[in-house]
């Protein structure tokens, strides 16, 4: 094969143009200072967003899991943020410059909660139950003041009350933290110049034992009295000076999410939904309700309104005269598996997720169009969007239609596949489907009536992917049993059959000639085939190691470009007739499940397991 000229090697890059995802994570979700941005934790991946322009995103990107936790400084300038796994650490982000600052590597197996001081000059992370590690450090430098252990265990919450005062309430040069969670609070003072923390226990008894388990604390705005959310639904309040347990007051059901303090009083989130509102004489004035638990709140600079989040992935703003809630955005709470783009549409695309909703997204502002929601299904493997219809299988075994403008259920064909449907692909006139079944077969369906027109069996192992011809006659499958077989449908017979060496296929591309096929899966390579050679023209490594295994690839429209996604979390673009690597996009936390290019190839939509929905643009 002579050599590829380089000038007419393909140019192209990618660049991370929206994020739509918000964790739902306790306490991940920030009202920052200067008023126009929110921030937040998507996946892995901290978000600052403007609220009036869905285009203004910055993201900053540094973990290689899920953000467990994250605070923001007072004055808006350092955010936190802290992960679990093999890399539980700490990132340090400047806001102005939208960089790190420092990598904080200390603690193992995960990162609980963390907490700047008031001054802005100490930051305190604490570990997960098995780390058992509490450590200060120094923000000038990024280095330890001192390290101690945890208490109580486990640990839920960390936040700094200013500095010790002494018996005349004047401040020291001592700082003042509580940490709080299981049944108990334990104050600490801390010597920044020696290295000292010492630990005094809050007592409960005298009013009977507290046995509730602290999720929340904040300090008052004099730093006289603690606020603890509990499980139980009510709060806690605890006496500085007398490092006692004072009364505590109920607020709401499931539990106490979130809760703020100001001068006016307390705010609370519950797990029922609730932002209850009470006056400095603990006593309830006004109560909201949200869809879902209310997981964290942050006050505007001017305190007039706030911003609240759900763990069903909503973001609100809400006015605190009268508690008026507006919707900023809405987003998947649990893995996205499943992606699609209407033919000829680029201006939306649909979404399927564990949460059991098919969501349609407007392309320009990002916003949820159509929500689709299906109960006792188990959760959506392919998902297919045609001008006025959503199609969709499902883990159990059934096919799914719903209305594209209403998202109202239309039709379901029922026991399409034993053990759950795991492919789908509609044809190019839309006159009917083509699934693949958890036990390897292929079945085509008559879209008008629903009835089943063809039962195609030859693979032994679950069909993970299938493209249709031009021609509406013939297409491709195939199969976590290494194989990928092309189809006549007119005659209900297989034309040929092509194996990979080794490990089983998970996704498949068919070429604009539709004499190429690309393949990729558990061997952790790309290979071009020819359907008239039963070898692989050419192959390629996903990775220098190996340790990259695709689980879905996909082809531009214009058929200059392929890009793949998987286990790396890298969402990679390629040339298509050199099968050389051109662009690698970082953002995803988690196995990315799906990537489509959009009709006009302008953007790729990738979707993962940590819950996020990237938005990338396609430079060519």
């Amino acid at each position: 094969m002579p050599p590829v000229e380089e000038s007419k090697a393909v140019e192209a890059s990618i660049e991370l143009e929206h994020s739509i995802g918000f964790s739902g994570v306790p306490g991940c979700l920030f009202y920052h200072p200067g008023g126009e941005h929110f921030v937040f934790a998507a996946g892995g991946t901290v978000v600052i967003q403007s609220f009036l322009d869905p285009h203004d995103q910055h993201f900053l990107s540094g973990h290689d899991g899920p953000i467990t936790c994250m605070c923001m400084s007072k004055s808006g300038r350092y955010f936190a943020s802290g992960q679990n796994g093999e890399n539980s650490d700490v990132l340090v982000w400047d806001f102005e410059s939208k960089k790190m600052l420092y990598r904080l590597s200390e603690h193992d197996h995960g990162v609980k909660c963390i907490s700047f001081s008031d001054d802005e000059l100490l930051l305190c992370t604490v570990g997960v139950d098995s780390d058992k590690k509490m450590i200060i450090w120094d923000l000038s430098n990024g280095y330890i003041v001192c390290n101690q252990k945890s208490n109580p265990q486990p640990t839920n919450c960390v936040t700094w009350g200013g500095m010790v005062k002494d018996v005349k309430r004047r401040d020291t040069d001592k700082y003042l933290l509580v940490t709080s969670g299981a049944k108990t609070s334990v104050l600490w003072e801390l010597d920044p110049y020696l290295g000292d923390l010492h630990a005094e226990q809050i007592h409960t008894t005298g009013r009977g034992e507290q046995v509730r388990e602290n999720t929340i604390v904040e300090f008052s705005g004099d730093k006289e009295t603690i606020f603890c959310g509990t499980t139980s639904g009510d709060f806690g309040l605890i006496n500085v000076r007398l490092k006692k347990l004072m009364k505590t007051v109920r607020a709401c059901r499931l539990g106490i999410l979130s809760l703020l303090t100001w001068p006016e009083g307390v705010i609370c989130g519950g797990g029922d939904g609730t932002i209850t509102t009470f006056d400095t004489k603990l006593i309830d004035r006004q109560e909201c309700k949200l869809d879902g638990p209310v997981v964290a709140m942050s006050f505007s600079p001017d305190k007039a309104e706030l911003v609240a989040g759900t763990s069903t992935g909503f973001v609100y703003r809400v006015r605190l005269e009268g508690l008026q809630t507006l919707l900023v955005c809405e987003n998947h709470y649990a893995p996205v598996k499943c992606v699609a783009f209407a033919p000829e549409s680029s201006d939306k695309f649909a979404t399927a997720s564990e949460d059991n909703t098919i969501k349609i997204w407007d392309s320009g502002d990002y916003t949820v169009i159509t929500t689709a929601t299906v109960k006792d299904a188990g959760a959506p493997t392919c998902l297919v969007f045609s001008l006025d219809m959503l199609i969709s299988g499902w883990e159990d075994g059934k096919i799914r239609a719903h209305d594209v403008d209403s998202g109202s259920p239309l039709w379901l064909i029922d026991n399409a596949h034993r053990g759950g449907v795991t492919a789908l692909a509609l044809s190019h006139n839309q006159r009917f489907i083509l699934t693949g079944g958890k036990e390897g077969e292929v079945r085509v369906w008559e879209l008008r009536s629903r009835e089943l027109v063809s039962h195609l069996k030859e693979h032994t192992l679950p069909v993970r992917s299938i493209a249709l011809y031009e021609d509406n006659f013939h297409a491709i499958s195939c199969s976590r049993d290494r194989s990928f077989l092309c189809w006549d449908l007119r005659s209900e017979r297989k034309i040929t059959s092509h194996q990979q060496r080794m490990g089983g296929i998970n996704g498949v591309a068919l070429s604009k000639d539709q004499t190429v096929v690309l393949t990729v899966g558990q061997e952790r390579r790309v290979t071009s085939w020819d359907l008239r050679d039963q070898n692989p023209t050419n192959v390629r490594d996903l990775s220098p190691n190996l340790d990259d295994e695709a689980m879905t690839i996909a082809l531009s429209n214009d058929g200059t470009l392929f890009a793949t996604a998987g286990t790396s979390m890298l969402v990679k673009l390629w040339d298509f007739s050199t099968l050389e690597l051109l662009a690698v996009g970082k953002g995803h936390s988690g196995l990315v499940n799906e990537l489509k290019f959009s009709p006009d190839d302008r953007q790729i939509v990738s979707v993962g397991d940590d819950g996020n929905i990237f938005v990338w643009n396609c430079y060519v």
